[in-house]
């Protein structure tokens, strides 16, 4: 099990916005938060059990940096709205801003720490959750509804930061996206 948890290297490419290869993930990761979402909706309270539509956004801004991050945040909660009505107009907004909060958490502890780590990437999703706690008062829910949402999204953040780790570290081990050590955590 420890081998599961290991924290080991990671290095984010750095992709300038020029560069086609981040239109190219962006458009895979936000494709993957278009059908995650549907997978899970067949559940009931599946989106805020699961947290589906910020998982590849997390994996992004971890992976690829602050850029691809952004990008595929704002991609994704705005392409399921206009595709396929979820989230609600209504919701739009505050997803957006926890979308965004998990990106730039994601990428600046990527950044900072140059390890993955599914401590590190359950501290950005944790963080996205109390940001949309804080994100849900201002926009007037109640505190019981916030921590109602808060508690729900448990099992999505460890998802997020278990299943994100094992993608990432199938991405670095195939060498998708590589940098200079061709991306491995492993590079011999």
């Amino acid at each position: 099990m420890s081998a599961f948890v290991a924290s080991v290297p990671i290095d984010q490419p750095n992709l300038s916005l020029r560069d086609v290869r981040l239109y190219g993930f962006v458009a895979v990761f936000s494709a993957g938060n278009l059908l995650l979402p549907m997978a899970v909706h067949t559940l009931p309270q599946g989106g805020l059990i699961f947290l589906p539509i910020f998982f590849f956004t997390l994996v992004a801004a971890y992976r690829f940096g602050l850029a691809a991050g952004v990008m595929t945040a704002l991609a994704s909660p705005l392409l399921n709205n206009a595709l396929t009505g979820m989230p609600p107009t209504d919701l739009l907004l505050g997803v957006v801003a926890r979308s965004l909060l998990v990106a730039v958490f994601a990428a600046v502890l990527a950044r900072k720490t140059g390890r993955l780590s599914p401590w590190w990437l359950l501290l950005a999703a944790a963080g996205m959750q109390l940001g949309g706690f804080v994100v849900g008062i201002l926009q007037g829910s109640s505190v019981a509804a916030a921590l109602d949402v808060l508690r729900l999204g448990i099992p999505g953040v460890l998802i997020m930061a278990f299943g994100g780790y094992f993608v990432l570290r199938l991405l670095a081990r195939s060498g998708i996206g590589a940098g200079r050590n061709h991306g491995t955590p492993d590079a011999r």
